[in-house]
């Protein structure tokens, strides 16, 4: 699940006991990923939805929603990481996120989040330790809610050659008393998983042009 939001304002300290209704136009349709995510440390309500419009059409759909008349500046803010475009608005300590693509020449899909910024500072303080070499930068962080069980995927990248991650990664659970479930190479990219009473960790690691990409999903509760 490609989801990229991030915080495109300034954490605003306005109380608010909880968010509104994400506001949706009729032609959308709209179905509910989970109540309970936490995207980037930020404690969220995830949707998908599809429909056969163009990406500028819903763009233009929230930025009427949202549009501030009585400000200089407008209520929202545009931001595009290919091939996402993404609008965002913040109301209190709620954060609400579009996030849109062209799939196909007539219709488009994406997600809409509401993040809790309120309830980041404890996520954050309460979250577990990543284990990764030095310099390794964490691009996206999302934990997900099912009944019984917990997971969370990680992309991170670094300057690290993947023989050299595989490397550190399978030292690291071997010796913390993990056992190797799947250890496979094929060119430059390797898949490792380790088990450990109830929890699984999933690693996949690529050379990717000059960097080593690596995705991690750890699953609790299996």
């Amino acid at each position: 699940m490609p989801l990229l939001f991030s915080i495109l304002f300034a954490i605003s300290n306005a109380a608010q006991a909880a968010p509104e209704e994400f506001p949706v136009p009729s032609w959308l349709r709209v179905v509910p990923v989970s109540d309970k995510m936490i995207i980037n440390g930020i404690p969220s309500r995830v949707q998908h939805f599809e429909a056969y419009k163009k990406v500028d059409e819903l763009l233009e759909f929230y930025q009427k929603q949202w549009n501030d008349s009585t400000s200089e500046t407008p209520g929202y803010r545009t931001a595009q990481v290919a091939p996402w475009h993404i609008i965002s608005r913040l109301d209190g300590s709620y954060l609400y996120t579009v996030q849109v693509q062209q799939d196909g020449a007539f219709s488009i899909r994406g997600y809409l989040a509401i993040a809790d910024l309120k309830a980041m500072k404890n996520t954050l303080k309460n979250g577990k330790v990543v284990p990764r070499m030095s310099g390794s930068e964490i691009i996206n962080d999302v934990t997900s809610f099912d009944p019984g069980k917990k997971g969370r995927t990680l992309m991170l990248v670094n300057r690290y050659s993947a023989t050299s991650n595989s490397s550190f990664y399978r030292n690291y659970y071997l010796e913390r008393g993990w056992a190797a479930i799947m250890d496979t190479s094929s060119e430059e990219a390797f898949i490792l998983v380790f088990r450990k009473q109830k929890e699984e960790t999933h690693l996949v690691i690529n050379s990717i042009q000059g960097s080593t990409q690596i995705v991690m999903n750890i699953i609790e509760g299996i």
